[in-house]
Parts: C-alpha cells; structure tokens; sequence
C-alpha cells in the first residue's frame, strides 16, 4: 500500500513471529459443548471429539501439513467461525496472524478474491508500503489493549483495488479484520509505559520508529489466527475518488487526469470496455474555443461542433434529460449517429449539465455491444454530476479569463454596455481613413456619470503571507541543517562547518524578520550551495542516503522548495477571492439586467470594483435616479451576501484569513474617459481627481483620534463627505436590519484626515451572522423598495 503521508518507519517486514493455532477456538467450542440450550452444542461435542483424535490440532502449528491432513476436521471447525449458511453469499476468510492468504475461506471469496485471476493491491498510490505499517500499527494497538490496559478500536480497515486480469474489471473491497481468536505472547517482559508516555506515542503516530523504541515488537509473538470480511464498497469508493479528483482542476485538464476519470467510471460500471467522455458547452463562437475541455469519443478532428447541431446531442441539451440509447443502428442515421457506429458504438448515453439552467457541459457513456448501459448505472453518478459541472464551469471560466488577459493585453478589455460607443468611434475612424490621410481616434468620454466603488479586502493577508514565507524557510534550513551536522559527525569536512553556519545565519535572518530581497538571497543559497553539497553526500557515504532523500522529497517537486505554507496560505487566499468573486459576477449579471452599466472588477489579495451609471453609457434607454437608487441597496446586499459566504467558508481554510469591506459614495456625477495609452478609464477633470486619490487611501484609513481603521471585519463601511449623501443609505441600512441582515447597532465615525482627501465621515454597520443562508438578491424586490424610499 502506498501513501502520499510519510511514516517514519525503518522496519521493511513484519518483526515479530506469527503461529497458528486453534487453541482459543477450541476453548469457545468446549465452552458451547457444556451449553446445555445452544442450538450448536452436539456439533461442538461431535467437534472436540474429533480433535481430542487429532491432538496436532491442539498444538501451534506450524506446517501446511497439518491442515492439509484434517481437511474436514479443519471444515468443521471453522464452522464455528464462518456460518456455512454464509458460504455463498459473504466473503469471508481464515489467515494466519497478519497474513494476506488465508488457510481457510467461504465458497464466494474463493470463486471471487481467491483465483489467480484476482489481483489485489491497497487502492491508495504513494511512495510506502502502507499495507505493512497498518499491520504494524494494529499490532501495536493490540498490545496496548492487552498489556497496558489501554483500549481502543483496532479494526484498521483495508481498502483494496481487486483487478481481474482475465477482462480488466476492477472492485474496490473493504477488508475488515476480527481478532477474538488471536493471542500475543511476550518473548521479552514489555516495558512499563506511563499514561504520559502512552499519549506521547499518540502525539507520534507519524513515527513508527519511536513507538518501536517504546513498544519493541521483537519481543512479542502472535498466536491464534485472523477472521476477516470482504465488503464491495465499488460504488461508493469511485464516487468519492471521483469528487476529490475533480477538485484537482488538472484531473480535467490533463490526458493523465481524463485517463484517471476514465478507468473510474469502467470500475463504476463493472465494464472494462466503457468509453468514456466529456467537454464544455462552447460559447456562441465555437471556432474560439479549441482549447476548452473536449474529451469526445468521436474526436474534434472527425466532429466539430456544428455537426452536433440537431443530433441527439442536440436534444439532450435542449430537453435538459439524459438520453439513454440501447442501439444506435436503430436510430435515424446523421453524420454523429454514423461516426459513433464506425467506431464500433451500438450503446450510448448522453448526460446534459447545467448550472443555474445554463449548460456547462456534457458526460457522454458509450459501448460496443447493444444495451449495455442502464439508466441506474447513469443514476449512480448523480451526486457526483454537480461536481463534473462545476468543475468544467471553473476550466471554461479560467479559459476564458485566459482568452481576456490576452485580449487585453494586446487590445482592451471593453464592457458590453459601453462596446456601441467604441464601435461608432472605430467607424467613424475608419471611415474617414478611406476617404483622405489617417486622422487620430476620437476621445472616448462618458460625461455625467455616477461612480460606484467597493471593495473586499483580505485583512493581515500580507502578514499571513511572510509568516508562512518564514515558516517554510525555516523548516528547510533546518532540516539541511541537522542533515549535514549528522554527516560532521560521519567524516569532519571544514567546508559542511562554514555550510552550516551560513545556515545558521539564514535561520536567525528569517525568524529576525525577513527583509526585501531576503527570501531570494536564501533560496539561491539553498539552490546553488546546500542542495549540491546534499546530493554529492548522498553519493559518498549510505548512511546519509535516507536523510537526503526524505529532504528532497519534501520539497515542491516544481519549486523545488519547502512550499507547505506558502500552499495553504494560497489555498486559502484563493478560495476566498473566488468565492467573493463569483458572488459578484452571478449578482453583478441580475444588476446590469435591471439598467446597463459599466462595471469592471480587480481581483488580488481582495476583490474591488468600479462601477458608473449613468444616461451616457447607454444608448436607446432612458436613464433615472431610481436605477442608482437600486444600485447601491444592490451594493449592500451584495455585502451582506459576501461577508456570510466567507463566514460559511472558515471551516475549510488551512489558513485563518478574513475579510473587510468598505463602500464609498460619491453623489456628484463626473466624467470618465478612456485613455488609449493605458486602454483604460480614469476619471477626467481636475476636481474628480479627488475621488481617485480617496478610493486608493481609505482601505488603511483610521477613526479620528484612534488608532482603530474605519474597516474591520464583520463590519461595512460606508464612507462619504457630505451629509445628505448618507440619508438615503440609511434608509436602506433600517430595512436591512429589519429584514435581519444586519445587526442594529449603527456608528457614526470621522475619519482621520488623508492625504488629498480631509472631511470624510462614515456609517459602519455589523452584518448579522445569526442566519448564515445566503440572503436572497431579488432585483424585483430591489426595485419596490427603491421605489417607496
């Protein structure tokens, strides 16, 4: 068994000597024999006096002769262990103490586990022999029972991939061990142990190697045999792998990943044969997406897009069903329904999925024989279902937030509200090319417009983010540390004593407080100094081979570094932006349907945005006050939205980050203008500058005459300069708190004076977490409210 956690274990067998024996058996069954009213008492009678003329069977044995000798009497004693009413319906087997073959099993666990066709190995894949060390580990934890009087659970459950080699199928059986007939004898009198000590070997499971220093197996021997049970847990196991592997966005990908996927879904539905395939719903352009996820049967090159326009493919999506076709030869013939029978399909089955009633994507099952695919096997995936769309939702997204960087970088990222404004500009530009000389592009302004800002911001992020930084450096300079001072001790070389001092001066650098520069000063050091010298003493002297290796292998495989962390503290930083992220794309599109505007949004340590409203944005619509009215109780309740959301979150980050939150309100309209240098907006005018200097500085801003910042989290603030700018807020902050989304406790606060900007003021308000459902964004409701305020 392999695993991807290192356990610090030396041992590479099974230390400890293992007999067989039926003693404790024998001793149950005279104990049924002299039960006058149990069902089974004239057969432990009839029993024991056939062993009474077999004494061999009463001893240890040691020899498959003994057995091989009393085949009945051997039947007839594991009768008393596995019921003969259970011989074809269970599987289940007899073993000697901690032997994978057993010397006795049940009809169905020979016919099923125990051919030669049968191959078993520990489902788990790593870089240890994980099936020894929870042998040895169980055995630990036997002992504690027995000679420590500390008991707890020691059925170590087993989860095996069973591969029949004849066909390919493949099982997954969870191998539980009973250990009533099993007896430890002490070789050596066992130490005493303190509960102190007990605990410490729990605060070191990790470390084989120090329970062996408490616990000496080698001095124990295990007599009796082992009961164990077999348990096809397929569907359960393959489902789960399924939804960890498509956390891992690779596992979609990657031809390494989809063949992952694939051999998942041949074990789910007992079908070697099973073709297997995916791909992402493409946008309007298909042509644009050649990259996306497109893992078909029938490959992209033989079928493109188009082609699958009113097949049955077609209809899946458009009837939003699953369709299970038993023969394809039976269907009407089309150009898919051709290509899928030149490839040798009859069965095929179509899975549509959506998200929001949108389609992200499809599954599609395929096989060469006729109805081969049910519907409840289809059925089986349908937890996992969601998943598969989210994840493929996530690949299209990140594709398509590649497909923009690109665009931008080379051209704009233009919004879809103000594109009619570009495109009469590019007209009118060219137009005026054909007819005479080149003449310069005509400014783009968008006068009168309204800015709306908001920003979430990860607090102490730049904090946790050198913490985690110096935790990782230190753990590496450590471990090369103790590495080449345990090779000072093997052969005294001058050249490791001036490498370890520099170590140590790097340790005491980091853990002082890492400057600029720091960190890529001591990685080169580590890169280009301590990691050759590792390597060249690994090839001189065995003994450091092991260590050297364990240190190399707790590096990033692509870093090439301790990146621990660093990882959890990006795992978490990521998972946060992206939820804040998504919350305000999916609210963001309901807004823009209740009146266009511009809107753009950074995404960093934090997320922010801009957003104008205003008549010169849109062309063919009638602009009104009531739709800035429903922009900013849109703000709020995105606000609330998002600071619920991140609380809900907490549970899954492996490092404790959190969020504050600010909204700053500028009443009076003001112009925006594209610059082309840049290809991007800025505010226009001398005065509106202002407003640009305010929205960079009041993230760090304090209370007037604390050291308190106006933002902390939990909280909204909601900064403004004039008096009546805040009136109509605060009619929306009394109808959240009614409606419980905010608690009623309301600050009125200055702010110290900034840089630029003097005279701000601000609301703050505590959103209520005593219901953490994500309250609901309803433009309709947004728009009766608005309109009674």
């Amino acid at each position: 068994m392999k695993t991807g956690k290192h356990i610090n274990c030396s041992l590479t067998q099974l230390p400890f000597n293992s007999v067989l024996s039926f003693k404790t058996l024998i001793a149950q069954i005279k104990q049924i024999s002299s039960t006058t009213d149990h069902p089974m008492q004239k057969m432990a009678k009839a029993t024991l006096a056939a062993v009474n003329k077999a004494p061999e069977l009463n001893a240890p044995i040691c020899a498959d002769e003994v057995l091989n000798n009393h085949p009945q009497l051997v039947k007839q004693l594991m009768a008393f262990v596995i019921s003969p009413l259970r011989h074809n319906s269970d599987l289940e087997a007899c073993s000697l103490p901690f032997a994978s073959e057993p010397f006795f099993a049940s009809e169905l666990y020979n016919k099923a586990a125990g051919c030669k066709s049968r191959h078993f190995e520990i489902a788990m894949d790593g870089d240890q022999d994980l099936s020894l060390i929870a042998k040895l580990y169980q055995a630990y934890l036997i002992i504690l029972e027995k000679f420590y009087n500390y008991s707890i659970d020691v059925d170590i459950p087993f989860t095996y991939r069973v591969t029949n080699t004849n066909n390919g199928s493949v099982k997954y059986l969870r191998k539980r061990i009973h250990t009533e007939y099993l007896e430890i004898n002490e070789i050596k009198k066992h130490p005493k142990l303190s509960s102190k000590e007990i605990a410490e070997l729990f605060d070191n499971t990790e470390d084989l190697n120090f329970w062996n220093s408490k616990i000496p197996l080698e001095n124990f021997e295990f007599s009796g045999f082992m009961h164990f049970s077999l348990t096809d847990i397929t569907q359960d196991f393959v489902i789960s792998q399924l939804k960890t592997d498509l956390l891992d966005k690779k596992t979609i990908e990657t031809n390494e990943g989809f063949e992952v996927l694939q051999k998942r879904m041949c074990a789910l539905f007992e079908n070697p044969q099973l073709k297997f395939g995916m791909a992402v719903a493409p946008d309007a352009d298909a042509n644009l997406n050649i990259n996306l996820i497109w893992n078909t049967i029938i490959p992209r090159s033989e079928l493109q897009c188009s082609d699958y326009i009113g097949s049955v493919y077609e209809k899946a999506f458009t009837e939003n069903r699953i369709i299970n076709i038993s023969d394809l030869s039976e269907q009407p013939n089309d150009l898919v329904v051709q290509n899928l029978l030149n490839a040798g399909i009859r069965s095929l089955a179509i899975v549509p999925l959506f998200i929001d009633e949108q389609p992200v994507g499809m599954l599609e099952f395929a096989c060469a024989a006729p109805d081969n695919i049910s519907m409840f096997q289809i059925k089986r995936l349908h937890d996992v279902f969601p998943t598969f769309a989210l994840a493929l939702k996530r690949s299209k997204e990140e594709w398509n937030d590649k497909i923009r960087a690109v665009i931008q970088d080379e051209f704009t990222a233009i919004h879809p509200t103000i594109e009619w404004r570009f495109r009469e500009a590019v007209g009118r530009f060219l137009s005026h090319t054909n007819k005479s000389n080149q003449v310069p592009m005509e400014k783009i302004v968008f006068p009168d417009v309204v800015p709306i800002y908001g920003a979430a911001d990860i607090r102490g992020s730049s904090l946790e983010r050198n913490m985690a930084i110096q935790e990782d450096l230190t753990e590496q300079l450590e471990h090369a540390r103790d590495i080449l001072n345990y090779a000072i001790q093997l052969k005294d070389m001058p050249l490791l004593d001036d490498i370890c001092f520099n170590i140590q001066q790097n340790i005491n650098t980091v853990k002082s407080g890492l400057k600029a520069g720091d960190e890529v000063v001591i990685l080169e050091f580590l890169k280009k100094e301590v990691n050759p010298v590792l390597s060249l003493l690994k090839e001189r002297y065995a003994d450091l081979s092991e260590p050297v290796d364990v240190y190399f292998s707790s590096l990033d495989p692509e870093l090439k570094v301790v990146y621990k962390k660093r990882r959890d503290f990006e795992n978490s930083l990521t998972k946060i932006s992206n939820t804040v992220s998504e919350i305000i794309d999916i609210e963001q599109h309901k807004a823009q349907a209740v009146f266009p505007h511009y809107f753009e949004k950074y995404q960093t340590d934090g997320v922010e945005y801009n957003a104008y409203i205003g008549q010169s944005l849109v062309k063919n619509l009638n602009y009104n006050t009531i739709y800035l009215k429903n922009i900013r109780l849109w703000q709020l309740l995105v606000k609330v939205k998002v600071a619920r959301s991140i609380k809900l979150l907490q549970p899954q980050l492996a490092t404790k980050l959190d969020i504050t939150q600010l909204i700053l309100v500028h009443s009076n309209p003001l112009s925006i203008e594209f610059r082309q240098d840049e290809k991007k907006f800025d505010v226009a005018g001398a005065y509106n500058i202002r407003y640009e200097i305010t929205k960079k500085r009041i993230d760090k801003a304090r209370i007037n005459g604390s050291n308190e910042r106006i933002t902390q989290v939990g909280k909204i603030a909601i900064i403004y300069s004039h008096a009546d700018e805040i009136q109509e807020y605060k009619k929306y902050i009394d109808y959240l708190i009614a409606q419980g989304y905010l608690a009623p406790t309301i600050e009125e606060l200055e702010l110290e004076d900034l840089k630029g900007a003097s005279g701000l003021r601000a609301l703050r308000v505590e959103v209520n977490f005593d219901n953490l459902a994500p309250n609901e964004i309803n433009p309709e409701k947004i728009a009766r409210i608005v309109t009674n305020n």
